[in-house]
C-alpha cells in the first residue's frame, strides 16, 4: 500500500508587487506551516510518512513546503514543477497525475503542495467512494489543508484510492 498526501498551500498575502505568481504566505500562513510542521513529528498524522513531494513553483506553496515540511521525514524528495501552478489557467486531475508519475521513483509515498481548487478536483476524482471524499470536503478545501489517500495500484489512479484522513492543522489555541 502506497500513500499520496495532498496538500494545499497556507493562507498566502492578497496582493504582491510581483502578481499572483509572487504571492508570499501572510503571517497567519507561516503559523499554519508551522502548525503543519508539527504535525511531521511524534504523534502527528505526518510523522510516519516519507514522500516524494511535488510542489507547484508558486512563492505561496514554495513557502509551504519550506516552512512546513522541508527537512522533515515527510520531504524524502522535493521537485518543483511550474506545471502545477493554476493562476493562469485550470489544472486538471491529469496534469497532476503526469507530474507525480514524472516525480514518481515508483516506491514510498508521494505528496503534492498545490493551489485549490485543483487540490479539491483532486481529491474527488480520485476516492473510489466519492461521495465519502465530498462529505469529508463539504465546507471545502481548507488553507494548508491535509489529505491522505492510499492506494494499491503502481500510481494513484481515478477513482483507485480510499481517503484516510482530511484535516487542516490549528492555530487556534
Amino acid at each position: 500500500m502506497r500513500r499520496l498526501i495532498v496538500i494545499r498551500h497556507a493562507k498566502a498575502e492578497r496582493d504582491s508587487p510581483r502578481g499572483d505568481h509572487g504571492r508570499r504566505l501572510s503571517s497567519r500562513g507561516r503559523a499554519q506551516a508551522a502548525a503543519l510542521r508539527a504535525w511531521t513529528e511524534g504523534a502527528g498524522p505526518l510523522a510516519d510518512l516519507a514522500a516524494t513531494v511535488v510542489v507547484s513553483d508558486a512563492a505561496r506553496t514554495l513557502e509551504t513546503f519550506e516552512l512546513g515540511i522541508a527537512g522533515t521525514g515527510l520531504a524524502a524528495r522535493g521537485v518543483v514543477d511550474p506545471s502545477l501552478y493554476n493562476g493562469a489557467r485550470d489544472v486538471d486531475t491529469d496534469e497532476v497525475l503526469a507530474s507525480l508519475a514524472d516525480a514518481d521513483p515508483g516506491e514510498g509515498d508521494l505528496a503534492l503542495v498545490g493551489h485549490n481548487p485543483t487540490v479539491a478536483y483532486l481529491v474527488g476524482d480520485l476516492c473510489e467512494d466519492a461521495r465519502h471524499a465530498a462529505r469529508a470536503m463539504r465546507d471545502g478545501y481548507p488553507l494548508c489543508g491535509v489529505a491522505i489517500l492510499t492506494f494499491d495500484t503502481p500510481a494513484p489512479r481515478r477513482a483507485s484510492c480510499r481517503l484516510e484522513f482530511f484535516a487542516a492543522p490549528s492555530i487556534d489555541a
